[in-house]
């Protein structure tokens, strides 16, 4: 159930890209938009980080917001 007076977030993960593959926003969904919120990342640090943020994956993704 989502909360009804906080913000959602989802996350796109794909099921086991390339483990040299980079992982990030579509720039023709952002480039209308102002630019990218979030950086790309390499997927292994990307999982890496998320494994290592145990139950708190929104610590994860805030850290790869741009400011």
């Amino acid at each position: 159930m989502v909360h009804p007076t906080e913000e959602r977030m989802s996350a796109a993960i794909f099921h086991q890209p390339r483990k040299d593959a980079t992982v990030g926003p579509l720039p023709e969904l952002v480039k209308n938009d102002g630019g990218a919120r979030y950086s790309s990342i390499g997927y292994m640090d990307f999982i890496k980080g998320f494994f290592a943020a145990k139950l708190d994956g929104r610590y994860h993704l805030n850290s790869l917001k741009n400011q």
